[in-house]
């Protein structure tokens, strides 16, 4: 099964829930109230996500986080690889050192490169705005007046 870490889906959760009022800074126990992700697990992802270059801190009373760059300069992958490290499919496929004895007798690992490259590119397609211009049915009806309401209740 290929599937995300809990850190990553959550990173993409909590990320969406800043774009959704980017003038805003969020703290990140307004977050954690509204995600329902533990308070220990968000303040990880949001200092993961700050040591990306993805959020800024905002230090003091009002502080909190806010994004670093547009919604719309933001990919899935971005998010992703801020906190699993790089998209790899395969233990060959990685930059560095394999424990893989059967790199060079593999006939696979050409093909699992190009999938690897393929889900990549899937993931640097999408943008972090894509993910917050229709709101879910069970958030409303999918307006957009639905989004003031669910942002409101964010920070």
């Amino acid at each position: 099964m290929i599937k995300l870490s809990n850190l990553a889906d959550y990173a993409v959760e909590l990320m969406c829930c800043i774009a959704l009022k980017p003038e805003q800074v969020h703290s990140s126990a307004g977050l954690a109230d509204f995600t329902h992700i533990p308070l220990p697990t968000v303040s990880k992802i949001l200092g993961t996500m700050v040591r990306s270059d993805l959020l800024t801190s905002h230090r003091g009373l009002n502080g909190g986080f806010s994004l670093a760059i547009a919604a719309d300069k933001i990919t899935i992958a971005n998010i992703i690889e801020a906190v699993d490290g790089p998209v790899q499919l395969t233990n060959c496929l990685g930059d560095g050192m394999t424990d893989c004895d059967r790199i060079s007798s593999c006939g696979t690992r050409s093909q699992w490169y190009r999938i690897n490259q393929a889900v990549k590119g899937a993931l640097d397609s999408v943008r972090l705005s894509h993910m917050i211009e229709s709101v879910p049915d069970f958030i409303g009806d999918g307006t957009a007046d639905d989004l003031p309401l669910v942002a409101k209740s964010i920070n």
